[in-house]
């Protein structure tokens, strides 16, 4: 999620195909953020699923997300999260980089203080 009540889960089905998210962002424009998990697996060394856009803020026409939990030994793991998302407009491409950082880089800390727990 991300933080400081950026947003709110309005419903969350689960992690395995088929399955709904959607969020509600507190943030002009964002509104609704609705995605379908497409693909999920798990393995002995990595778990991981694939989050496609439904309904995606303005501006956005295309969004997939890959989250990875990858083993990097017996103690700890990798946390990887990989983001593709087009907009009509290369140059709005660029102009969302830094504000959809801001959203998915403080999960790095998030995680952090929950698996230390």
């Amino acid at each position: 999620m991300p933080p400081f009540s950026l947003a709110s889960l309005e419903r969350y089905d689960g992690q395995n195909p088929g399955d709904l998210i959607d969020l509600k962002f507190n943030i002009p424009f964002l509104g609704h953020w609705t995605v379908i998990i497409k693909e999920a697996w798990l393995s002995h060394r990595e778990y991981g699923f694939v989050d496609r856009g439904l309904r995606v803020p303005f501006g956005i026409s295309y969004w997939q997300h890959i989250h990875r939990v990858v083993a990097r030994n017996n103690h700890s793991c990798f946390i990887i999260d990989d983001i593709e998302y087009e907009t009509s407009w290369k140059f709005l491409d660029y102009l969302l980089y830094l504000p959809l950082m801001t959203i998915f880089y403080p999960r790095k800390f998030q995680y952090r203080k929950f698996y230390k727990q």
